[in-house]
């Protein structure tokens, strides 16, 4: 957890508006520099950040629905449960997470965990 948190506070640093900074240039003559360049990059690094964080949420979820293990949750869920525990193994004793973290972001990267969900809230629309 405390690894998200200080994603989450980066972000927060990262999301300062960049126009702030922009600063007169040539003797006063041009009154506005873009700063959408380095905002982009930002945007970027935030998007990034929010993967990391989602994936460490994922995970903790999964960890979550170990405790209550032998009941089950919902059919997506469930079939969201078992796509990271097949990439990861539930945490039985300390370790090292970061590559646990890894690799659970990458299936969102990736989008595994939507190709998983995705039929069920196809179905869950037609109900609707």
């Amino acid at each position: 957890m405390y690894c998200m948190h200080c994603v989450v506070s980066e972000n927060k640093v990262l999301t300062h508006p960049s126009s702030v900074d922009s600063q007169t240039t040539s003797a006063g003559t041009e009154d506005h520099v873009s700063m959408g360049g380095f905002a982009a990059r930002k945007a970027l690094i935030v998007t990034e950040h929010v993967e990391t964080v989602l994936g460490i949420e994922l995970l903790t979820a999964c960890q979550g629905i170990e405790f209550l293990r032998p009941l089950k949750t919902t059919p997506p869920l469930e079939a969201v449960y078992e796509l990271v525990r097949s990439k990861v193994t539930p945490l039985k004793r300390d370790r090292y997470l970061a590559p646990d973290m890894l690799a659970v972001t990458e299936l969102l990267q990736k989008g595994k965990v939507w190709e998983v969900a995705a039929p069920f809230m196809e179905d869950y629309n037609k109900q609707l």
